[in-house]
This record gives structure tokens, sequence and C-alpha cells, in this order.
């Protein structure tokens, strides 16, 4: 009679050994594989971050190119409340500029609401 086939089959040591090697090789990719993609996902991330900060020292260098020419220079300054020499300045409170807001609308409640305006 030939072996039992319900027994399990018997591993060779060095099919054991050469299974372990294996197991140990594909742990030791593990991290650096999970370092990998991390650094990727990090590298996307700061490289949106210089996309903006570059749009931003761009508009910065747009408006210093601005502030070269005088009528710019000038406009900028008195939005300061910058005055040239001999020049007279102004205070006007906010109140004298505006009108005063209109008084608040009532919602209408029928009789009682003709009756409470009245007071």
């Amino acid at each position: 009679m030939g072996p039992d086939p319900w027994s399990p089959p018997t591993r060779s040591p060095r099919t054991i050994v050469l299974a372990g090697v294996l197991t140990a090789v594909c742990i030791g990719y593990i991290g650096p594989v999970n370092g990998y993609i991390s650094q990727r996902s990090e590298l996307a991330s700061e490289r949106e971050g210089l996309a903006r900060l570059e749009a931003r020292r761009d508009a910065l260098a747009v408006q210093l190119r601005a502030l070269e020419r005088n009528d710019v220079l000038e406009a900028r300054a008195r939005q300061l409340g910058l005055l040239k020499p001999g020049e007279r300045g102004f205070v006007l409170k906010r109140s004298e500029l505006e009108p005063p807001p209109p008084p608040p609308e009532r919602a209408d409640d029928g009789i009682w609401g003709w009756l409470t305006s009245k007071f």
C-alpha cells in the first residue's frame, strides 16, 4: 500500500528554511516600501505648497513693480493718510459722511399692529 492520503505531506528542512528566508525578505521590504509611499504623498503636498508660494511670490513681485510708478506710490500713500509738503489734512467723521439708517420696518400685526404703532 502507498502513503496515507489523509496524512499531511512531510516537508524537507530545505523547503522550510527557504520559506523562512523568503518570509524574512518580504517582511524586510515592508518598512522601506511603506516609507516610500508616505514620502511620495508628502512630496505631493509639498509641491502643492510650493506652487501656492510661487504664485504669492509672483503677485508680490507685480505689486513691487507697480510701486515703482509714482502715481501708484502716491495713491498708496494717500490711502495711509500721508500728505504732500504744504498740504492741509482734514479728518471727517464717518457719521458726517453717511445719512442715518432708516428706522426698521415693523411687521403688520393687523389691528393690534395699527394700535401699537400709534403709541
